[in-house]
Protein backbone atom coordinates (compact mmCIF):
# COMPACT_ATOMS: atom_id res chain seq x y z
CA UNK A 1 0.00 0.00 0.00
CA UNK A 2 1.47 3.93 -0.87
CA UNK A 3 1.82 5.71 1.58
CA UNK A 4 -0.23 9.06 1.34
CA UNK A 5 -0.66 12.64 2.95
CA UNK A 6 -2.73 12.58 6.15
CA UNK A 7 -5.74 14.57 6.18
CA UNK A 8 -3.85 15.75 9.67
CA UNK A 9 -1.80 17.72 7.92
CA UNK A 10 -4.68 18.99 5.10
CA UNK A 11 -6.17 20.50 7.92
CA UNK A 12 -3.50 22.15 9.41
CA UNK A 13 -2.85 23.67 5.66
CA UNK A 14 -6.67 24.80 5.66
CA UNK A 15 -6.06 26.95 8.78
CA UNK A 16 -3.50 28.57 7.01
CA UNK A 17 -5.50 29.43 4.25
CA UNK A 18 -8.18 31.25 6.18
CA UNK A 19 -5.79 34.76 6.48
CA UNK A 20 -6.44 34.18 1.79
CA UNK A 21 -7.93 38.11 1.28
CA UNK A 22 -10.98 36.55 -0.24
CA UNK A 23 -13.51 34.67 1.73
CA UNK A 24 -13.73 32.74 -1.26
CA UNK A 25 -11.92 29.87 -0.92
CA UNK A 26 -12.66 28.50 -3.73
CA UNK A 27 -14.86 28.70 -6.64
CA UNK A 28 -15.82 25.57 -9.00
CA UNK A 29 -17.89 25.92 -12.76
CA UNK A 30 -19.01 22.44 -14.43
CA UNK A 31 -21.90 20.82 -15.66
CA UNK A 32 -22.22 23.35 -18.50
CA UNK A 33 -24.20 23.30 -21.38
CA UNK A 34 -25.14 25.42 -23.82
CA UNK A 35 -28.20 27.00 -21.85
CA UNK A 36 -26.97 25.99 -18.09
CA UNK A 37 -23.96 25.64 -15.48
CA UNK A 38 -23.81 25.05 -12.03
CA UNK A 39 -21.11 26.49 -9.51
CA UNK A 40 -19.84 25.48 -6.20
CA UNK A 41 -18.02 27.21 -3.94
CA UNK A 42 -16.51 27.44 -0.26
CA UNK A 43 -17.31 30.85 1.52
CA UNK A 44 -16.30 32.11 4.53
CA UNK A 45 -17.76 34.75 6.97
CA UNK A 46 -20.88 35.12 8.97
CA UNK A 47 -23.29 35.81 5.83
CA UNK A 48 -21.62 32.90 3.65
CA UNK A 49 -24.69 30.67 4.25
CA UNK A 50 -26.61 33.61 2.51
CA UNK A 51 -24.19 34.67 0.07
CA UNK A 52 -25.78 34.79 -3.57
CA UNK A 53 -23.71 34.74 -7.27
CA UNK A 54 -24.53 37.73 -9.36
CA UNK A 55 -23.64 36.68 -13.08
CA UNK A 56 -23.04 39.88 -14.99
CA UNK A 57 -23.92 38.80 -18.80
CA UNK A 58 -27.58 39.04 -17.74
CA UNK A 59 -27.25 41.23 -14.58
CA UNK A 60 -29.13 38.50 -13.04
CA UNK A 61 -28.35 37.18 -9.35
CA UNK A 62 -28.85 33.24 -7.77
CA UNK A 63 -29.11 32.44 -4.26
CA UNK A 64 -27.59 28.60 -3.56
CA UNK A 65 -29.41 25.45 -3.37
CA UNK A 66 -27.51 24.21 -0.62
CA UNK A 67 -25.85 25.65 2.32
CA UNK A 68 -23.52 22.92 3.82
CA UNK A 69 -21.47 23.88 6.66
CA UNK A 70 -17.36 22.74 5.64
CA UNK A 71 -14.24 23.65 7.52
CA UNK A 72 -13.58 27.58 7.39
CA UNK A 73 -16.87 28.30 5.60
CA UNK A 74 -19.43 26.63 4.08
CA UNK A 75 -20.10 24.78 0.82
CA UNK A 76 -22.72 26.70 -1.56
CA UNK A 77 -24.21 25.48 -4.64
CA UNK A 78 -25.94 27.86 -7.57
CA UNK A 79 -27.44 26.20 -10.53
CA UNK A 80 -27.69 28.26 -13.31
CA UNK A 81 -30.25 28.37 -16.34
CA UNK A 82 -31.57 30.13 -18.98
CA UNK A 83 -28.04 31.17 -19.83
CA UNK A 84 -27.16 31.76 -24.52
CA UNK A 85 -24.94 29.47 -26.21
CA UNK A 86 -21.47 30.56 -26.69
CA UNK A 87 -21.30 32.96 -23.97
CA UNK A 88 -18.61 34.06 -21.78
CA UNK A 89 -19.96 34.57 -18.29
CA UNK A 90 -18.37 36.60 -15.70
CA UNK A 91 -19.69 36.04 -12.20
CA UNK A 92 -19.56 37.84 -8.72
CA UNK A 93 -20.22 36.40 -5.47
CA UNK A 94 -22.50 38.74 -3.11
CA UNK A 95 -23.57 39.33 -0.03
CA UNK A 96 -27.15 39.57 1.12
CA UNK A 97 -26.94 43.06 1.24
CA UNK A 98 -25.65 43.13 -2.81
CA UNK A 99 -21.86 43.90 -1.52
CA UNK A 100 -18.87 42.03 -3.62
CA UNK A 101 -17.25 39.75 -1.30
CA UNK A 102 -13.83 40.36 -3.05
CA UNK A 103 -12.81 41.73 -6.46
CA UNK A 104 -11.55 38.42 -7.75
CA UNK A 105 -12.18 38.15 -11.81
CA UNK A 106 -14.33 34.62 -12.68
CA UNK A 107 -15.75 33.60 -15.41
CA UNK A 108 -16.85 30.27 -17.54
CA UNK A 109 -18.28 29.95 -21.62
CA UNK A 110 -20.96 28.20 -22.11
CA UNK A 111 -21.12 25.49 -24.70
CA UNK A 112 -22.14 25.95 -28.47
CA UNK A 113 -25.44 24.77 -29.60
CA UNK A 114 -25.72 20.77 -29.68
CA UNK A 115 -25.49 19.56 -33.27
CA UNK A 116 -23.69 22.65 -34.77
CA UNK A 117 -20.11 22.88 -35.97
CA UNK A 118 -17.52 23.78 -33.40
CA UNK A 119 -14.09 24.06 -32.99
CA UNK A 120 -12.40 23.68 -29.27
CA UNK A 121 -9.96 22.25 -27.28
CA UNK A 122 -10.02 20.89 -24.09
CA UNK A 123 -7.29 19.74 -21.59
CA UNK A 124 -7.44 15.87 -20.45
CA UNK A 125 -5.28 14.18 -17.10
CA UNK A 126 -5.13 12.64 -13.79
CA UNK A 127 -3.57 11.47 -10.70
CA UNK A 128 -3.02 14.39 -8.71
CA UNK A 129 -0.70 12.82 -5.57
CA UNK A 130 0.47 15.99 -5.02
CA UNK A 131 -1.51 19.64 -4.80
CA UNK A 132 -0.87 22.95 -7.01
CA UNK A 133 0.23 21.22 -10.24
CA UNK A 134 1.76 23.20 -12.92
CA UNK A 135 -0.02 21.59 -14.93
CA UNK A 136 -3.25 23.72 -14.34
CA UNK A 137 -1.03 26.68 -15.35
CA UNK A 138 -0.49 25.34 -18.00
CA UNK A 139 -3.98 24.19 -19.21
CA UNK A 140 -4.94 27.93 -19.21
CA UNK A 141 -1.94 29.05 -20.81
CA UNK A 142 -2.79 26.61 -23.93
CA UNK A 143 -6.63 28.32 -24.19
CA UNK A 144 -8.41 24.85 -23.23
CA UNK A 145 -12.61 25.05 -23.32
CA UNK A 146 -12.45 22.89 -19.81
CA UNK A 147 -10.46 20.35 -18.16
CA UNK A 148 -11.50 16.99 -18.08
CA UNK A 149 -10.25 15.35 -15.01
CA UNK A 150 -10.61 11.04 -15.64
CA UNK A 151 -9.82 10.12 -11.91
CA UNK A 152 -7.65 10.58 -8.65
CA UNK A 153 -8.50 14.34 -7.81
CA UNK A 154 -6.82 13.69 -4.75
CA UNK A 155 -4.67 10.81 -2.89
CA UNK A 156 -6.36 10.90 0.60
CA UNK A 157 -7.38 6.36 0.14
CA UNK A 158 -10.15 7.50 2.68
CA UNK A 159 -11.72 4.52 4.69
CA UNK A 160 -13.49 7.01 7.11
CA UNK A 161 -17.34 7.00 6.20
CA UNK A 162 -18.02 11.06 7.01
CA UNK A 163 -18.39 13.82 4.65
CA UNK A 164 -16.24 15.86 6.10
CA UNK A 165 -13.62 13.55 5.63
CA UNK A 166 -13.65 13.94 1.90
CA UNK A 167 -14.97 18.03 1.78
CA UNK A 168 -11.77 18.50 3.76
CA UNK A 169 -9.34 16.26 1.32
CA UNK A 170 -11.54 18.30 -1.80
CA UNK A 171 -10.78 21.66 0.07
CA UNK A 172 -6.54 20.93 0.06
CA UNK A 173 -6.33 20.93 -3.68
CA UNK A 174 -9.05 22.89 -4.70
CA UNK A 175 -7.61 25.76 -2.32
CA UNK A 176 -4.20 25.74 -4.04
CA UNK A 177 -3.00 28.58 -6.15
CA UNK A 178 -3.00 26.90 -9.76
CA UNK A 179 -5.96 24.80 -9.46
CA UNK A 180 -7.68 27.93 -7.80
CA UNK A 181 -6.67 30.43 -10.89
CA UNK A 182 -7.49 28.00 -13.42
CA UNK A 183 -10.82 27.33 -12.06
CA UNK A 184 -11.71 31.07 -12.25
CA UNK A 185 -11.72 30.78 -15.70
CA UNK A 186 -12.22 27.49 -16.24
CA UNK A 187 -14.82 24.71 -16.15
CA UNK A 188 -13.59 21.50 -14.27
CA UNK A 189 -15.49 18.02 -15.74
CA UNK A 190 -14.65 15.60 -13.22
CA UNK A 191 -15.33 11.67 -12.60
CA UNK A 192 -13.50 10.00 -10.04
CA UNK A 193 -11.10 6.42 -9.76
CA UNK A 194 -9.89 4.84 -6.85
CA UNK A 195 -7.98 6.99 -4.41
CA UNK A 196 -10.58 10.29 -4.42
CA UNK A 197 -13.55 7.48 -4.63
CA UNK A 198 -12.48 5.42 -1.15
CA UNK A 199 -9.36 3.54 -0.54
CA UNK A 200 -6.88 1.92 -3.42
CA UNK A 201 -8.42 -0.38 -5.90
CA UNK A 202 -11.62 0.75 -4.31
CA UNK A 203 -14.99 -0.68 -5.70
CA UNK A 204 -18.88 -1.16 -4.60
CA UNK A 205 -17.20 -2.38 -0.86
CA UNK A 206 -16.02 0.66 0.12
CA UNK A 207 -16.16 1.47 3.67
CA UNK A 208 -16.83 4.79 2.87
CA UNK A 209 -19.03 4.33 -0.33
CA UNK A 210 -21.98 6.06 1.07
CA UNK A 211 -20.29 9.25 2.19
CA UNK A 212 -18.11 9.73 -1.14
CA UNK A 213 -21.10 9.72 -3.23
CA UNK A 214 -22.92 12.06 -1.05
CA UNK A 215 -19.97 14.57 -1.16
CA UNK A 216 -20.05 13.78 -4.89
CA UNK A 217 -23.32 14.62 -5.13
CA UNK A 218 -23.05 18.07 -2.95
CA UNK A 219 -19.67 19.53 -3.93
CA UNK A 220 -19.06 18.66 -7.33
CA UNK A 221 -20.83 21.21 -9.95
CA UNK A 222 -21.63 17.60 -11.87
CA UNK A 223 -23.70 17.32 -15.01
CA UNK A 224 -27.16 15.90 -14.08
CA UNK A 225 -26.80 11.62 -13.29
CA UNK A 226 -28.52 8.99 -14.96
CA UNK A 227 -31.64 7.51 -13.49
CA UNK A 228 -29.93 4.77 -11.75
CA UNK A 229 -27.95 8.05 -10.11
CA UNK A 230 -31.27 9.11 -8.56
CA UNK A 231 -30.79 6.46 -5.92
CA UNK A 232 -28.37 8.21 -3.23
CA UNK A 233 -26.39 4.99 -3.70
CA UNK A 234 -26.64 5.02 -7.37
CA UNK A 235 -23.87 5.60 -9.75
CA UNK A 236 -22.66 9.43 -11.25
CA UNK A 237 -22.95 8.30 -14.72
CA UNK A 238 -23.56 11.66 -17.17
CA UNK A 239 -22.87 12.83 -20.66
CA UNK A 240 -22.78 16.06 -22.56
CA UNK A 241 -22.27 17.41 -26.06
CA UNK A 242 -19.99 20.10 -27.73
CA UNK A 243 -21.12 20.95 -31.02
CA UNK A 244 -20.90 17.84 -32.57
CA UNK A 245 -18.93 15.98 -29.77
CA UNK A 246 -20.24 13.69 -27.25
CA UNK A 247 -18.68 13.01 -23.96
CA UNK A 248 -19.53 10.10 -21.76
CA UNK A 249 -18.04 9.70 -18.56
CA UNK A 250 -19.02 6.35 -16.71
CA UNK A 251 -18.22 6.06 -13.14
CA UNK A 252 -16.39 2.72 -13.03
CA UNK A 253 -15.41 2.46 -8.87
CA UNK A 254 -19.02 2.90 -7.11
CA UNK A 255 -20.71 -0.01 -8.40
CA UNK A 256 -17.90 -2.39 -9.13
CA UNK A 257 -18.24 -6.07 -8.34
CA UNK A 258 -15.08 -7.37 -8.04
CA UNK A 259 -16.34 -11.16 -7.70
CA UNK A 260 -19.09 -11.42 -10.49
CA UNK A 261 -15.36 -9.32 -12.52
CA UNK A 262 -18.02 -6.72 -13.53
CA UNK A 263 -16.57 -3.25 -14.21
CA UNK A 264 -20.30 -1.84 -14.06
CA UNK A 265 -23.51 -2.62 -13.11
CA UNK A 266 -26.25 -4.10 -15.50
CA UNK A 267 -27.97 -0.71 -15.42
CA UNK A 268 -25.01 1.55 -16.12
CA UNK A 269 -24.22 -1.00 -19.01
CA UNK A 270 -26.63 -0.88 -20.18
CA UNK A 271 -26.72 3.35 -20.44
CA UNK A 272 -23.70 3.25 -21.83
CA UNK A 273 -25.28 1.09 -25.05
CA UNK A 274 -27.96 3.46 -24.97
CA UNK A 275 -25.45 6.84 -24.87
CA UNK A 276 -23.51 5.21 -27.62
CA UNK A 277 -26.51 4.33 -30.20
CA UNK A 278 -28.49 8.41 -28.80
CA UNK A 279 -24.93 9.60 -29.76
CA UNK A 280 -25.03 8.60 -33.18
CA UNK A 281 -27.90 8.66 -34.02
CA UNK A 282 -27.95 12.57 -32.99
CA UNK A 283 -25.38 12.75 -35.95
CA UNK A 284 -22.46 12.90 -33.41
CA UNK A 285 -19.79 11.89 -35.51
CA UNK A 286 -17.20 11.67 -32.45
CA UNK A 287 -17.93 9.93 -29.34
CA UNK A 288 -15.13 10.25 -26.35
CA UNK A 289 -16.17 7.53 -23.88
CA UNK A 290 -14.27 8.37 -20.30
CA UNK A 291 -13.04 5.54 -18.84
CA UNK A 292 -10.47 6.46 -15.47
CA UNK A 293 -8.61 3.06 -15.94
CA UNK A 294 -6.82 2.06 -18.94
CA UNK A 295 -8.58 -0.03 -21.42
CA UNK A 296 -5.31 -1.95 -23.13
CA UNK A 297 -3.39 -4.64 -21.88
CA UNK A 298 -3.31 -8.64 -22.52
CA UNK A 299 -6.39 -10.25 -19.49
CA UNK A 300 -5.28 -10.36 -16.66
CA UNK A 301 -7.72 -12.32 -13.89
CA UNK A 302 -6.26 -10.31 -10.63
CA UNK A 303 -5.41 -6.80 -12.64
CA UNK A 304 -7.67 -3.67 -11.12
CA UNK A 305 -8.08 -2.86 -14.64
CA UNK A 306 -9.93 -3.96 -17.81
CA UNK A 307 -7.90 -6.31 -18.30
CA UNK A 308 -8.97 -8.02 -14.98
CA UNK A 309 -12.41 -7.95 -16.50
CA UNK A 310 -11.53 -8.68 -20.07
CA UNK A 311 -15.03 -10.64 -20.48
CA UNK A 312 -16.65 -7.40 -19.71
CA UNK A 313 -14.73 -5.20 -21.89
CA UNK A 314 -15.13 -7.79 -25.08
CA UNK A 315 -19.04 -7.59 -24.62
CA UNK A 316 -18.44 -3.88 -25.01
CA UNK A 317 -16.10 -3.84 -28.02
CA UNK A 318 -18.75 -6.19 -29.36
CA UNK A 319 -21.31 -4.03 -29.63
CA UNK A 320 -19.09 -1.07 -30.84
CA UNK A 321 -18.33 -3.46 -33.19
CA UNK A 322 -21.82 -4.75 -34.26
CA UNK A 323 -23.25 -0.85 -34.41
CA UNK A 324 -21.02 0.55 -36.47
CA UNK A 325 -19.25 2.96 -33.73
CA UNK A 326 -15.71 1.79 -34.56
CA UNK A 327 -13.89 4.74 -35.76
CA UNK A 328 -15.84 7.18 -34.08
CA UNK A 329 -15.47 6.02 -30.08
CA UNK A 330 -12.36 7.54 -28.63
CA UNK A 331 -11.36 6.40 -24.94
CA UNK A 332 -10.60 9.03 -22.46
CA UNK A 333 -8.41 7.14 -20.08
CA UNK A 334 -6.89 8.09 -16.39
CA UNK A 335 -5.39 6.27 -13.64
CA UNK A 336 -1.69 4.88 -15.26
CA UNK A 337 0.93 7.27 -14.54
CA UNK A 338 1.89 7.98 -18.02
CA UNK A 339 0.96 9.88 -21.23
CA UNK A 340 0.29 7.81 -24.48
CA UNK A 341 -1.41 7.50 -27.68
CA UNK A 342 -2.73 3.93 -29.47
CA UNK A 343 -4.81 4.70 -32.80
CA UNK A 344 -6.47 1.10 -31.93
CA UNK A 345 -3.93 -0.75 -33.47
CA UNK A 346 -3.36 -2.18 -30.07
CA UNK A 347 -6.64 -1.72 -28.48
CA UNK A 348 -9.03 -4.15 -30.47
CA UNK A 349 -10.94 -6.08 -28.09
CA UNK A 350 -14.22 -7.15 -29.98
CA UNK A 351 -14.63 -10.95 -30.48
CA UNK A 352 -12.19 -11.86 -33.67
CA UNK A 353 -11.50 -8.42 -34.63
CA UNK A 354 -13.20 -5.10 -35.89
CA UNK A 355 -13.72 -2.67 -32.96
CA UNK A 356 -10.29 -0.65 -33.04
CA UNK A 357 -11.14 2.12 -30.30
CA UNK A 358 -8.19 4.68 -30.39
CA UNK A 359 -7.07 5.43 -26.87
CA UNK A 360 -5.62 8.94 -24.98
CA UNK A 361 -3.75 7.84 -21.72
CA UNK A 362 -3.04 11.36 -20.51
CA UNK A 363 -1.37 11.96 -16.74
CA UNK A 364 -0.25 12.41 -14.15
CA UNK A 365 -1.02 15.94 -13.19
CA UNK A 366 1.68 15.33 -10.13
CA UNK A 367 3.19 11.90 -9.91
CA UNK A 368 5.57 9.50 -10.35
CA UNK A 369 5.27 7.55 -13.72
CA UNK A 370 4.21 4.56 -14.43
CA UNK A 371 3.55 2.11 -17.39
CA UNK A 372 0.14 0.20 -17.50
CA UNK A 373 -2.02 -0.89 -20.35
CA UNK A 374 -0.06 -0.97 -23.58
CA UNK A 375 1.43 -1.11 -26.18
CA UNK A 376 0.59 2.11 -27.32
CA UNK A 377 1.54 2.74 -31.17
CA UNK A 378 1.75 6.30 -30.83
CA UNK A 379 4.36 6.02 -28.10
CA UNK A 380 4.72 6.34 -24.36
CA UNK A 381 6.03 8.59 -22.29
CA UNK A 382 6.61 7.77 -18.21
CA UNK A 383 10.15 7.35 -17.48
CA UNK A 384 11.72 9.96 -15.08
CA UNK A 385 15.29 10.21 -13.02
CA UNK A 386 14.80 8.72 -9.96
CA UNK A 387 12.53 10.71 -7.37
CA UNK A 388 11.30 12.85 -10.18
CA UNK A 389 7.45 13.75 -10.88
CA UNK A 390 5.63 14.24 -13.71
CA UNK A 391 3.56 16.72 -14.25
CA UNK A 392 1.70 15.93 -17.99
CA UNK A 393 -1.48 16.93 -19.63
CA UNK A 394 -2.72 15.82 -22.61
CA UNK A 395 -4.67 18.42 -25.08
CA UNK A 396 -7.44 17.65 -27.91
CA UNK A 397 -7.87 20.52 -30.42
CA UNK A 398 -11.10 19.67 -32.40
CA UNK A 399 -11.78 20.97 -35.93
CA UNK A 400 -15.64 20.60 -37.17
CA UNK A 401 -15.96 22.51 -40.88
CA UNK A 402 -19.54 20.85 -40.93
CA UNK A 403 -18.39 17.89 -42.65
CA UNK A 404 -15.82 16.43 -41.22
CA UNK A 405 -14.06 16.23 -37.64
CA UNK A 406 -10.44 16.46 -37.10
CA UNK A 407 -9.41 15.53 -33.69
CA UNK A 408 -5.57 16.06 -33.02
CA UNK A 409 -4.41 14.59 -29.77
CA UNK A 410 -1.03 15.34 -27.78
CA UNK A 411 1.30 14.63 -24.85
CA UNK A 412 1.90 17.83 -23.05
CA UNK A 413 4.72 18.63 -20.43
CA UNK A 414 3.29 21.08 -18.41
CA UNK A 415 6.14 21.83 -15.66
CA UNK A 416 6.83 24.94 -16.83
CA UNK A 417 3.35 26.40 -16.36
CA UNK A 418 3.25 26.81 -20.13
CA UNK A 419 2.62 23.31 -21.71
CA UNK A 420 4.24 24.30 -25.22
CA UNK A 421 6.34 21.22 -25.34
CA UNK A 422 4.97 17.80 -26.90
CA UNK A 423 6.09 14.86 -25.20
CA UNK A 424 8.24 12.53 -26.89
CA UNK A 425 7.76 8.65 -26.71
CA UNK A 426 10.03 6.44 -24.34
CA UNK A 427 8.60 3.21 -25.30
CA UNK A 428 6.69 1.32 -28.16
CA UNK A 429 8.05 3.65 -30.97
CA UNK A 430 9.83 7.24 -31.36
CA UNK A 431 9.26 10.32 -32.16
CA UNK A 432 6.06 12.99 -30.73
CA UNK A 433 3.30 11.25 -28.65
CA UNK A 434 1.06 13.32 -30.95
CA UNK A 435 -2.03 12.04 -33.62
CA UNK A 436 -4.63 13.43 -35.74
CA UNK A 437 -7.89 11.39 -36.17
CA UNK A 438 -10.63 12.56 -38.97
CA UNK A 439 -14.69 11.42 -38.46
CA UNK A 440 -17.35 12.23 -40.86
Amino acid sequence: MTRHPTLTAAIVSLFALAAHASPVGWAWSGGVTADSAVITARIAGDDAATAAVRIKKTDTQATSTLAEPMLNGALLRFPLAGLEPDTEYRYTFVGPDGAPLDDEARSFRTFPRPGEPASFRFAVASCAKGTNSAVFAAAAHQGARFFLHTGDFHYFDITENRVETFRAAFDTHLSQPRLRAMLAGMPLIYQWDDHDFGPNDSNRHSPSREASLLNYRQLVPHYPLTAAGEDPLGPVDQAFTVGRVRFILSDLRSQRDPDARRIMSAAQDAWLRQELLAARDAGCPLIFWMSSVPWNGAPNTYNDRWQGYADHRREIADFIKANGLAGHVVILSGDAHLTAIDDGANSDFATDGGAPVPVFQAGPIFNKGSYKGGPYNHGANYETPEGKILTHFGLVTIEDDGTEIRATFSGRDGTDGLGDNVLASQRDTTGPIEWTLTVR
